[in-house]
């Protein structure tokens, strides 16, 4: 025996068990009481649920309705009937239609756009004309803007300022106390090696071998600065010791570039050559650059070279 009520209006009999209202000895007096109060009980008898008038419908029914606060039974699902059929498939491949497009309206006319046409020239680019010819390397070409200074000769073929006169002067008494001193150590060398001359040989004899000895000093001797004026003169910077110290330096006269170790080597040569009758023809090629047009002495004329200023 269950002491729960299974609803609304159920009763328990004296046999312990719950039942319905409609079973209650007061239930015609009870029902036409509680019409009013319970909206899900059927008040007619006519309306289709086979319940008998006074009793609830029961759920389900078209007459039923819920109590209040009771969620409402689920049943069966509504029938929504066959899906509206959307036509044939496009084929494979073909967009589908999408039809007409809705209308806006016209577009409000701004008028026809300009002709675009060709872009406005900006004319032809300024002519830079023929680039101006090199000539010197940088660093030697004399500005023309800046004027010559009083006492500097410009050289008219290469336009570099050339060295003066006694500048060279001392750049070369500079390398000849270099020369010097490095052909003494090498004569006190070879003096040595030679020894004493024996006093029995005839005098003919002696005059010959000191004439002899004095060529091969002489060559000796002249080895030494050759070589030294040739490495230098030749180097790219052109420059000897002394000529370092003057700030000048051995060019090429048609290009001012260096002329390399065996045109220094001539250059050299040629003035040993000179100082052999007597040296005048050395003195005499040593003074042409004081009146010489491009300051040449001779050994530069056949060398093809000039001494320019690197600092003028």
């Amino acid at each position: 025996m269950s002491d729960t009520s299974h609803g609304a209006g159920w009763w328990i009999a004296s046999d312990g068990k719950w039942y319905p209202p409609h079973l209650h000895p007061d239930a015609p007096s009870r029902a036409s009481a509680q019409d009013a109060e319970q909206p899900g009980r059927d008040v007619t008898s006519d309306d289709g649920s086979g319940s008998p008038a006074g009793q609830p419908a029961p759920p389900g029914s078209a007459a039923w309705v819920p109590p209040p606060g009771a969620a409402p039974p689920y049943g069966p699902a509504p029938a929504y009937g066959p899906a509206p059929a959307y036509g044939a498939a496009p084929p494979y491949g073909a967009a589908p239609p999408y039809g007409a497009a809705p209308g806006y309206g016209a577009a409000a006319a701004y008028g026809s756009p300009p002709p675009w046409g060709p872009t406005g020239g900006y004319g032809a680019p300024p002519g830079y004309g023929q680039p101006a010819p090199y000539g010197a390397p940088p660093g030697y070409a004399y500005p023309p803007a800046w004027g010559v200074p009083p006492g500097l000769y410009v050289d008219e073929v290469l336009r570099v300022p050339l060295a003066a006169w006694w500048k060279r002067l001392v750049a070369i008494l500079i390398d000849w106390m270099i020369v010097g001193l490095s052909t003494l150590v090498i004569a006190l060398v070879f003096a040595a090696a030679l020894g004493p001359s024996s006093t029995n040989q005839p005098r003919q004899s002696s005059a010959g071998a000191t004439f002899g000895a004095l060529v091969a000093f002489w060559l000796i001797l002249a080895l030494p600065g050759a070589i030294y004026f040739a490495a230098l003169n030749g180097s790219n910077r052109g420059q000897t010791v002394g000529k370092m110290a003057l700030g000048i330096a051995v060019r090429d006269a048609q290009t001012a570039t260096p002329i390399g170790f065996w045109r220094a080597l001539g250059r050299n040569l040629i003035t040993l050559l000179f100082s052999i009758p007597l040296s005048i023809p050395y003195i005499l090629d040593s003074l042409a650059p004081l009146w010489d047009r491009r300051r040449q002495a001779w050994h530069d004329k056949v060398a093809r070279s000039v001494v320019v200023d690197v600092r003028p």
